[in-house]
């Protein structure tokens, strides 16, 4: 029988992620795992790291407010899906990377992400953080979307 005893979804706030999470919700609930929330902090682009100009000026603890504002986030999503023991991780990076080495840090069992469905020209411009996930990660993988079939609790 499959045991599964740490779960990590990720989340970007969109439908698609809030559908992993109850999804991760779901699968905790079953096999009594812990669940893990990952959202990644993006490193700020060259241009938000120049002084400032005019009224488009950035604040330099950016990062800082952002994390705080993730961090509310998180935590509102994770009361609406019922999870009040889970854990919030945010690291910094690229989300595909710091996914994967966190599924490997904390010694997950299954990773639970979001995906939009993206096809075609917007795929192969975009590309898929869900498929180089699935790629590279060191457990199964279980890529979710919302839509005309989604989980219903």
């Amino acid at each position: 029988m499959i045991a599964l005893k740490r779960i990590l979804t990720t989340t970007d706030f969109s439908p698609h992620s809030k559908v992993a999470l109850k999804y991760a919700s779901a699968f905790a609930t079953a096999f009594g795992a812990e669940v893990i929330v990952c959202h990644v902090l993006e490193k700020p682009d060259f241009l938000s790291q120049l002084p400032p100009v005019s009224d488009g000026y950035l604040p330099p603890d950016l990062p800082q407010v952002q994390e705080k504002h993730a961090r509310v986030l998180c935590e509102q999503m994770l009361a609406e899906a019922g999870l009040s023991h889970a854990r919030v991780i945010m690291p910094h990076g690229n989300p595909y990377s710091e996914i994967v080495r966190t599924a490997k840090e904390e010694g997950c069992d299954i990773i639970i992400i979001g995906t939009h469905g993206r096809g075609g020209l917007a795929h192969l411009l975009l590309g898929s953080v869900a498929e180089r996930v699935v790629r590279a990660a060191p457990c199964p993988v279980l890529t979710v979307r919302s839509g005309e079939h989604e989980f219903v609790s």
